[in-house]
């Protein structure tokens, strides 16, 4: 399955682990996740919906909705 509309920015290598084992199990291969340590926590955008998910638990959410729909 692929989603290139999305770009995840991430504060720090922890975030980026998760942010990975959260597309990886999701079987997404293909969102971009950029390392920003200007970033609060973290935020995926979505360029085709124009929406943006700040925190994991949000953007986990959101994943799993598009995947499952």
């Amino acid at each position: 399955m692929g989603f290139q509309r999305f770009l995840f920015r991430v504060k720090n290598r922890q975030i980026e682990q998760e942010a990975k084992t959260m597309v990886s199990s999701l079987d997404i291969d293909d969102i971009e996740i950029r390392r920003d340590e200007t970033v609060k926590d973290a935020w995926l955008e979505d360029y085709e919906v124009g929406k943006t998910l700040y925190g994991l638990e949000d953007i986990e959410e959101y994943l799993e909705s598009l995947v499952h729909s």
